[in-house]
C-alpha cells in the first residue's frame, strides 16, 4: 500500500513537471531568462522546490508532517524516489543535480545519489554574468525571485550615487553598475560575500574604481558619523528576517527594527531618491506612519517573477523621498 501511495506521488510529480518544462522552456527562448524556477510545491504533499540553472538543477527538499510510525528509511525511500523521478524527468545527469535539505531540526542531510562537491560557475541574467555555487551554501549565491527588481534597479541607475545594504554576492551592485551609477557602495557583513561581489564585478569588467566594498555589520555602517556627510540617490536594502551574528553590535529583527533602519537611511537619501526595501518575512507588516517618506508603494505583485508560484516568496517596497 505504500509503495502504490509513493507511485502515485511519483507519478504526480512526474505530470506536473512535464508540464511545467513544456512551459517554461517556451517562456526561456522568449523572455531570454535561462535561470528559473522549475517547481515550486506546486502540489502540497511534495514540498520540493526546483530551480533550473544553465543545465544544473538546484533541489531543496522541505519538511512535511510526518506519521508516527514513518522511520528515517521511509522518508528516506521516499525522498529518493521523487529525486531520482524528477532527475529523469528533467534529463540532467547526477553530477549537476544539488540537494539541500531545508528542515527546522538541527543538522541537515545529503542523499549522496545527488550531492556533489561542485566548482562555482558562471550563468547569466539581464546581459551580466555571475558566479553561482550550488554545493558550498544553502544558498546559491543569485537569488532568482529578484530578477525583476534587479532590472528595475538598472532602469533608475544611470548617474546615480547607489547604495546596496546586506548585498549578498552583488547582484544588484551589477545591475546597477550596469544601468550607469556614477558610484557605488556595496555593504555586507560576511567577508565571503564581498569578495564574491568583486569576483561578479570583475566577471563583468566593471572598473573596481568606481566601487567601495564594505565588509561591515550594516547597523554599524548606518549609526557611523560619516554617513551624514554622505547622499545617495538609489539604495537597496534587502535584509534577513533575523540575525543574531556574534559579529553584529546588534541583533536584527525586521519587524522591529526596519522603522529605524528606513529612517535612517532616508536621512540620507537625496531630495528624489529611491529605495528599494524587501525582506522575505511571510508575517512583516510595514509600519508606514512611522517611516518619514510620503511616497511608498508596493510593488511586491510586480517584483515576483512569474515563474515563482508563491506569492509571498518576498514582499517590496518603493521608497521616494520628498524633493
Amino acid at each position: 500500500m505504500e509503495s502504490e501511495t509513493t507511485q502515485k506521488q511519483v507519478d504526480m510529480l512526474v505530470n506536473r513537471l512535464r508540464k511545467n518544462l513544456k512551459k517554461r522552456r517556451k517562456w526561456s527562448k522568449r523572455t531570454g531568462v535561462t535561470c528559473y524556477r522549475l517547481y515550486d510545491r506546486d502540489i502540497p504533499e511534495l514540498p520540493l522546490v526546483i530551480d533550473w540553472y544553465e543545465g544544473s538543477l538546484h533541489i531543496a527538499i522541505f519538511s512535511r508532517k510526518r506519521r508516527a510510525d514513518e522511520s528515517e528509511e521511509k522518508i528516506y525511500q521516499w525522498e529518493k524516489a521523487l529525486l531520482d523521478a524528477a532527475v529523469e524527468t528533467i534529463g540532467v545527469s547526477a553530477e549537476k543535480v544539488f540537494v539541500k535539505h531545508r528542515r527546522r531540526q538541527k543538522g541537515s542531510q545529503q542523499y549522496t545519489h545527488f550531492a556533489q562537491e561542485g566548482k562555482r560557475f558562471v550563468v547569466h541574467e539581464g546581459g551580466h554574468k555571475f558566479w553561482v555555487n550550488l554545493s558550498d551554501y544553502l544558498d546559491t549565491g543569485l537569488f532568482l525571485d529578484h530578477r525583476p527588481t534587479r532590472a528595475l534597479v538598472e532602469k533608475e541607475a544611470k548617474e546615480k550615487r547607489f547604495l546596496n545594504l546586506f548585498s549578498y554576492t552583488g547582484a544588484f551592485t551589477v545591475y546597477a553598475a550596469a544601468g550607469g551609477a556614477r558610484e557605488l557602495t556595496t555593504v555586507d557583513m560576511s567577508n565571503t560575500y564581498i569578495q564574491w561581489v568583486e569576483d561578479n564585478l570583475i566577471l563583468n569588467d566593471f572598473d573596481l574604481a568606481r566601487h567601495r566594498l564594505i565588509q561591515d555589520d550594516v547597523f554599524a555602517f548606518l549609526r557611523s558619523e560619516e554617513r551624514d556627510k554622505e547622499v545617495y540617490d538609489l539604495v537597496v536594502i534587502d535584509p534577513p528576517t533575523f540575525s543574531n551574528s556574534k559579529r553584529m553590535q546588534h541583533t536584527l529583527d525586521i519587524q522591529r527594527d526596519h522603522v529605524w533602519l528606513l529612517n535612517r537611511i532616508l536621512s540620507f537619501t537625496a531630495p528624489g531618491g529611491v529605495i528599494y526595501f524587501s525582506n522575505n518575512f511571510r508575517k512583516f507588516s510595514l509600519d508606514a506612519d512611522a517611516i518619514e517618506c510620503d511616497h511608498i508603494e508596493d510593488i511586491s505583485k510586480q517584483s515576483v517573477p512569474e515563474d515563482f508560484k508563491d506569492p509571498l516568496i518576498h514582499r517590496c517596497w518603493r521608497l521616494v523621498k520628498a524633493s
